[in-house]
């Protein structure tokens, strides 16, 4: 069986110090980094992954960051934590978002044929099949590190959280990154700043659009709109902000929210070498529709970029793609003035990002695409052979190749809060999710995802987020043209817990709690169980396989009833359509508190490396899905006690993995079967696999991520 996923394995290089080429490099690696350089205009070398092994720190560590280095020893930083969580015996699979053969079997964008990973624990190496992300098992040691360095440790209920993140952290570095007025993306004008590949989108062309006055005198740019954003002169920047429907493990529930913004080279936005913005949206228009997989006008685009053709699933070379990725602020909701409750400092008018997004940033992330790719330049066996076990990038310049045609590079916040470059291995969490996954196209995860027509062309506002008016969202749920449900629909279907980790947020517990209550699903349904225990996640660390299972099963029941009901919509009488409810999608003041301090115990850590999540304070905080319910085997072969958390997995003799998730039914050699024990191809034939979705489990290899724009009604 293929590790589609896993392709990444290491392969340890001998290689020289942090921040230098391998000592030996061959000549095929020297005419690529020629080439890189040529085509780029940056310095490159590769990276080698022996010293994140070793444990090495890279140099200047402590300078660059305020603390000191912690050693990950993680041989592919790319593989997330979140693919340790427990699957519930198959009643939640949130892994097909990542791992599906859809965008592989349309041939669009994509060359990783990867729902087989639904199937194993398959990390491929022995490092692999421990958790080495410390801080989600090792939640005291962050504590413990910081109170030995006399460093006060934030707390939930600490006033300062919110001082934080409604201090603003982008424009200082934006002004270090582009003080010389650069708005080209490579900034070669400032090469030798470590912020070089900053993305030239100046935070204060963000502000909102006012009729009256855009631009406040001349002070500032804006948003207008359509979207697009303008300068202090009313001039296009080229950048277009992007409004999109969020993962449902990416809410504002989880603590992060973001902003994404486009922006393509200059030809695409000219005729005949003139500015012309009708040419610039035409071409926006038409790679929206190339990249949703949709009939297309035309097989080139327009304007001076007519020469240039619309190549299925993938973006033109010269594309850039910005990301804010921010804190959940209950009070950020895009208000303009002055004394905003959303900004800590605010004599001077100012603005508050919308859809919760805090002031303060977490990470400022950025994707070039520098290169032409065709399907075969980033298909799974594309680099067999090869050493993988190293990078191109520059180590402190922030980023590194993805190796399918983008620059990826990040900045994230240091232990004072002003952004940094991220480090090579920090980097390598980026190219986990935009390298080889199934679900995006040509590496990107949110485009096709952008909400339909003109409402896809804003802000990410996260439904028109209001805080007066948290309880509603003003976000329609949309067909998956796969499943016959709607995203949010099925997502509930297929899942017991509904965040990144697979628990169930004390928000989305009450609303369904209280709609099992309203609709006697505990009669319907034949439930064993009370609700109070069926929705108590604490309860369930402790909680045996049969029980846990037969607790689980039950919480499914629930969920697929809450879901199949469309009971999460609620109806708008004025517009006459039918919104995400805002209990389930904002999060309450004491949950955002929590997730706001967990963060910032780790940016004064400066472990990042070491996962970018964290449960409490203590061991006691992790959660069911990180727990053994007394039948679950370690890497010793031994079991681990009954509440105990997961450190671990067998592998066989070549070093991968070998226990199942649950998700799909499995042979002695861990194929998957059918009623009658026969092997299926996954392929052809998935449907016949016991644990499929269309037979009651959650099993499902063809999860299609485009949002095509056909709204969910609420049922009658």
């Amino acid at each position: 069986m293929k590790r589609g996923f896993y392709a990444l394995v290491v392969i340890i290089v001998i290689a020289g110090v942090w921040g230098c080429q391998k000592t030996e490099t061959t000549e095929g690696e020297a005419d690529e980094l020629t080439r890189f350089g040529e085509m780029t205009g940056l310095w490159a070398e590769y990276i080698s992954y022996e010293n994140i092994i070793n444990g090495s720190a890279p140099p200047r560590f402590r300078a660059q960051t305020g603390a000191d280095y912690k050693p990950s020893r993680n041989e592919d930083p790319a593989v997330p934590a979140q693919c340790w969580v427990e699957t519930g015996y198959g009643t939640q699979n949130a892994c097909q978002y990542c791992h599906t053969n859809y965008l592989w079997d349309i041939r669009h964008g994509n060359a990783f044929p990867l729902a087989e990973d639904q199937i194993l624990y398959s990390f491929p190496s022995p490092n692999l099949n421990r958790v080495n992300w410390r801080n989600i098992i090792f939640p005291q040691d962050i504590i413990r590190r910081l109170e030995e360095e006399k460093l006060a440790v934030p707390q939930p209920d600490d006033p300062g959280n919110l001082r934080y993140v409604r201090q603003d952290n982008w424009r200082a570095a934006f002004g270090k990154a582009r003080s010389l007025g650069d708005q080209s993306w490579n900034n070669l004008s400032n090469q030798e700043s470590d912020l070089q590949l900053f993305p030239a989108l100046d935070p204060d062309d963000l502000f909102p659009y006012t009729e009256a006055d855009p631009t406040g005198g001349g002070r500032h740019g804006y948003v207008d709109g359509e979207g697009f954003v303008r300068d202090r002169n009313s001039g296009y920047t080229g950048w277009r902000a992007v409004n999109f429907f969020p993962y449902a493990i990416f809410t504002p529930l989880t603590g992060s929210v973001s902003g994404i913004y486009i922006r393509l080279p200059r030809r695409y936005m000219t005729q005949d070498g003139e500015p012309d913005i009708d040419i610039y949206k035409r071409n926006l228009d038409l790679l929206e529709q190339n990249i949703k997989n949709q009939d297309l006008p035309s097989t080139s685009y327009v304007g001076d970029a007519a020469d240039m053709d619309l190549k299925k699933g993938f973006y033109p070379v010269g594309t850039e793609f910005a990301h804010p990725l921010h804190y959940v602020d209950l009070n950020a909701d895009g208000e303009l003035g002055v004394g905003l409750d959303g900004l800590e400092i605010n004599a001077d008018i100012d603005y508050e990002f919308p859809g919760t997004r805090s002031k303060r940033v977490k990470e400022i992330r950025y994707m070039y695409k520098w290169k032409d790719v065709d399907l075969e330049d980033i298909g799974e066996d594309e680099h067999e052979g090869e050493e993988m076990a190293q990078v191109i990038g520059k180590e402190w310049k922030g980023w590194i190749d993805n190796g399918a045609g983008w620059i990826l590079a990040a900045y994230i916040e240091r232990r004072d809060g002003e952004l940094r470059p991220q480090t090579t291995e920090e980097l390598l969490q980026c190219k986990g999710c935009h390298s080889s996954v199934g679900n995006t196209v040509d590496a990107v995860w949110s485009f096709q995802r952008k909400l339909p027509g003109s409402s896809g062309w804003g802000e990410m506002d996260y439904g028109q987020y209001r805080r007066t008016e948290s309880d509603r969202t003003h976000l329609q749920d949309y067909m998956n043209a796969n499943t016959d449900m709607g995203e949010l629909e099925y997502f509930y279907y297929t899942v017991v817990g509904a965040d990144l980790f697979g628990i169930m947020p004390s928000e989305i517990k009450t609303e369904l709690m209280a709609h099992a209550e309203q609709e006697g699903l505990i009669e319907e349904l034949r439930l064993a169980n009370r609700l109070e225990d069926i929705f108590d996640d604490e309860r369930l660390k402790m909680t045996e396989r049969t029980k846990r299972k037969e607790i689980l099963q039950e919480r499914a029941k629930i969920m697929r009833h809450y879901a199949s009901s469309r009971s999460y919509l609620t109806h708008d009488p004025e517009s006459g359509k039918d919104f995400i409810k805002g209990a389930i999608f904002y999060p309450s003041q004491e949950t955002a508190l929590a997730n706001i301090s967990g963060y910032r115990r780790i940016v004064l850590d400066q472990s990042y490396n070491l996962g970018k999540n964290v449960f409490g304070s203590q061991p006691e905080a992790i959660p069911f899905t990180f727990r053994s319910d007394g039948t679950v085997f370690n890497a010793d072969g031994e079991i681990i006690p009954l509440g105990a958390v997961i450190d671990s997995r067998p592998w066989g003799e070549d070093g991968v993995g070998i226990t199942p998730t649950g998700v799909v039914k499995v042979n002695d050699e861990g194929l998957p079967v059918d009623e009658e024990g026969r092997v299926v191809d996954i392929e052809t034939s998935p449907e016949k696999a016991v644990g499929h979705v269309s037979q009651g489990g959650t099993f499902e290899t063809r999860y299609n991520p485009i949002i095509k724009g056909k709204p969910v009604t609420k049922k009658k």
